[in-house]
């Protein structure tokens, strides 16, 4: 899959989109502005990568989202309190600004250019444990299950930027 299309309602950020994917080696397939578009869009491909921000004119990613075939992967560009009401664990939030290395770092991710030896990042010990504190702590506090927990963890390292353990210090020190 190398369709990417790209879905915005303002004009600005799907230029300024284009031009890093263009600098990069992604020719986008499709330029769409309205939900509607994307669709008609959509159906012409087996499988695409659609870029989105939150909302276009007409639906929100989670409407676009319920609209698509399993062969589709959607990434949405979203400022930050958006990124909670991002209803669908498989839609991947970037939160804004995005940095061109983090974009294509995310595009080759989700088209599965980057082996998953080199996506898991081994954790020190230490790391681990850290880890695990956390969500443990997670479980008792806010009776999460521990596959709640983790994805708990795993969400705010993605939203913010951080790294799964400083995530794990973060929540611990709330409990200090």
């Amino acid at each position: 899959m190398e369709r990417i299309i790209l879905a915005f309602s303002s004009e600005k950020a799907m230029s300024k989109l284009r031009v890093m994917l263009e600098g990069s080696g992604y020719e986008p397939a499709a330029l769409c502005r309205s939900g509607a578009e994307l669709l008609r869009a959509v159906s012409e491909y087996d499988e695409a990568l659609i870029i989105m921000g939150f909302r276009l004119y007409d639906m929100t990613v989670n409407h676009i989202y319920e609209n698509l075939n399993e062969r589709c992967r959607v990434m949405s560009i979203v400022r930050a309190e958006h990124t909670e009401d991002i209803e669908y664990d498989e839609i991947l939030a970037l939160p804004m600004p995005v940095t061109r290395a983090r974009l294509i770092s995310s595009i080759n991710i989700l088209l599965g250019q980057i082996p998953e030896q080199k996506l898991d990042i081994t954790r020190s010990a230490d790391e681990t444990r850290i880890v695990e504190r956390a969500k443990l702590f997670l479980m008792e506090r806010y009776h999460m299950t521990e596959e709640q927990s983790h994805r708990f963890l795993q969400k705010r390292s993605m939203d913010t930027g951080a790294k799964l353990a400083d995530t794990a210090r973060a929540v611990l020190s709330i409990d200090d």
